[in-house]
Order: structure tokens, then sequence, then C-alpha cells
């Protein structure tokens, strides 16, 4: 099964995220408010702790945030997916 991870679920991002999951996909999903995910969980999405966790082992990343400094936090941030654990360094 394709594995997807899906950050940001504002009006757009939750209707988008709720279109994998009718389509069969494992979706692991992370937000700022953990509320607005509570229907994707509640039908089979994955909550993940951080936007790291969220795309660990995903085949694809979504993202679907607000604004340039939430695309920031998002991937550059210090749990954010273009970082490691180990002092924020780009992945390789």
């Amino acid at each position: 099964m394709t594995k997807v991870a899906f950050i940001g679920l504002g009006r757009m991002g939750h209707g988008m995220a709720c279109r994998y999951l009718d389509a069969g996909f494992s979706v692991a999903v992370w937000n700022r408010s953990k509320a607005k995910a509570e229907d994707l969980i509640a039908r089979g999405a994955r909550w993940a702790a951080s936007p790291a966790e969220a795309a660990d082992n995903a085949d694809a990343v979504v993202t679907m945030v607000a604004d340039d400094e939430a695309s920031r936090v998002v991937w550059l941030g210090k749990d954010g997916r273009g970082c490691n654990d180990e002092g924020g360094q780009p992945r390789d």
C-alpha cells in the first residue's frame, strides 16, 4: 500500500487528505492543531507528532500550509521534514 504523509489540514488540506483515505492510501497526518485531524484519525489516518514523523517511510509527502513561515517550520524547523535529529542539518 502506498504511504502518504499529509502535512497541513486546513480547508483544502483536510479535503485532500480525505481523498487519499477514500482512495485506499495509508495516510499519516500532522497539523498544528490535532483537533483538525480527529475525524481523519477515526477513518484510519495515523497521527504523527511532527512533520518529520509523518514523513518517515512515506512514499510521498504532501504539504498544504498557510504561508511561507508555516512552510519553513514544516521543512526546516526543529521537527521539520528537511532536518534530521542531529543539529537540524538537511537530510541527504
